[in-house]
């Protein structure tokens, strides 16, 4: 009986055991899988949120995209319609103008009395009524493509131009040169510092030419030479009347003054005509130019003409030679290099010829300026 108690219970206690392992092992497992599945479950979420950060990041860099491809398109559109205002100043031919104005002004001052600081201390009207005659020139030049806008439109090298091909709209380029007058008479008020002198008078005077010549005056026989034949020379004009005008320059300042005009205006008149010959068919039955009534072969021999006595003139007159006589000698190197280019052009076709003659002056007007500038020091 002992035994058979002691069996049942070692029975009982080994029941007991396994019946606590599989409790125990069961109890494990759903542990176990509970565990598993919550640590799946999160690691679904985290796999969601990463996806979503993702998509988030994917959307931010798109809009990023977005934005940036509008700013570089409004950067280039900015680019392009300022490009389209500059172009309308024609911004290099215009340089020729303040050139003019540079060497009438330091020739006034390289021939008075006047020593190196008080002309340094007048750099600053200079370099003010400098970009007065820039931006009144450049106000000339858009006015210009406002009255000429039905011409430009049908001619095949000028349709690019900026009123004719529409980029910029009639409205806007009025305003446009209404905005380059009103700058260029408070820059001419500032140049002549106490705005006494006849400097502001002259900007305004050459302003309302301009405007004349745009709004008609143009379409009249050789009126149109003769004004831009003026406002080459027009420049020295106003720097004798920086200084205070021609009262106060001597004789021997004004003749070379006088000197420089009479070389300026026949090369711009000469200039002016072959551009007469480059339009002769855009402009038959709107304007009536020389070449309209003598012919082109003529009016270029006319052109060429001029040419030919303002560089002989400047080749044998030995007056030039002393009035721009400079260590090193900038000046005589200019003749050398122009006097080719002028020669050149009279050979080349029509287009490229009043374009190289162009650069010739230039050329010359850089060679005065330096060699004024030599004698300044």
């Amino acid at each position: 009986m002992s035994i058979f108690r002691y069996y049942y219970i070692i029975v009982a206690l080994v029941t007991l055991r396994v019946e606590g392992s599989f409790s125990f092992n069961l109890q494990y497992n759903r542990i176990s899988h509970h565990t598993h599945s919550s640590t799946t479950a999160s690691g679904r979420v985290v796999t969601s949120l990463r996806r979503r950060k993702r998509t988030s990041l994917d959307h931010q860099d798109g809009r990023r995209h977005v934005i940036n491809n509008n700013l570089s398109i409004a950067e280039n559109c900015f680019g392009q319609t300022a490009k389209s205002y500059i172009r309308m100043m024609r911004p290099v031919t215009i340089i020729q103008a303040v050139g003019a104005f540079l060497v009438g002004r330091l020739v006034i001052l390289t021939s008075s009395a006047a020593s190196s600081s008080l002309i340094i201390k007048e750099v600053p009207d200079i370099l003010t009524a400098s970009i007065s005659i820039y931006l009144s020139y450049g106000a000339g030049m858009a006015m210009n493509d406002c009255a000429d806008v039905a011409i430009d439109s049908v001619h095949e090298d000028k349709q690019h131009r900026s009123v004719a091909s529409e980029t910029v709209s009639m409205r806007n380029a009025s305003l446009f040169c209404v905005a380059l007058s009103i700058l260029s008479l408070i820059f001419s008020f500032c140049a002549s510092c106490t705005g006494c002198n006849g400097f502001p008078l002259w900007s305004f005077f050459n302003l309302t030419v301009m405007a004349l010549y745009a709004l008609g005056l143009q379409r009249i026989f050789l009126v149109k030479n003769l004004m831009c034949g003026y406002l080459a020379i027009a420049p020295l004009i106003g720097a004798s009347l920086l200084g205070g005008g021609a009262s106060n320059l001597g004789g021997d300042v004004a003749g070379k003054l006088y000197k420089l005009a009479l070389i300026g205006f026949p090369l711009q008149v000469a200039r002016e005509i072959l551009k007469d010959i480059e339009d002769v068919k855009v402009d038959e039955g709107t304007k009536k130019t020389l070449p309209l009534v003598i012919g082109e072969r003529k009016s270029k021999w006319i052109a060429y003409s001029l040419v030919a006595v303002v560089n002989g003139t400047m080749l044998l007159s030995p007056y030039f030679w002393t009035m721009f006589k400079s260590t090193p000698n900038v000046y005589a190197l200019s003749v050398v290099i122009g006097t080719p280019m002028y020669i050149w052009a009279s050979v080349l076709p029509l287009s490229e010829g009043q374009k190289m003659l162009k650069k010739s002056i230039y050329v010359l007007l850089l060679g005065m300026i330096t060699a004024l500038l030599n004698q300044a020091r």
